[in-house]
């Protein structure tokens, strides 16, 4: 005969199934690239003292993401 749990153990294990929010990779994704540009931008900057090449990498970097991003929310992705 099987045993049936008390009811506020159940509830508690819901709880703590519910608190667990999933990681948006995206976004995770869209820093991480940002900051790889910062970082290859500013190699570019300062050891080659090349600033159009800097700017270059950094409008590029932000292009590509607002775009990954605008695709994302329209559902192509």
């Amino acid at each position: 005969m099987p045993n049936k749990l008390p009811l506020k153990p159940r509830a508690k294990a819901v709880r703590a199934n519910e608190s667990i929010e999933p990681i948006d990779w995206l976004a995770l994704w869209a820093i991480s690239l940002g900051v790889c540009a910062v970082v290859l931008a500013a190699t570019a900057l300062y050891a080659a003292a090349d600033n159009i090449g800097a700017t270059f990498i950094l409008i590029g970097t932000a292009a590509m993401i607002s775009v990954i991003l605008k695709a994302s929310t329209h559902g192509y992705l």
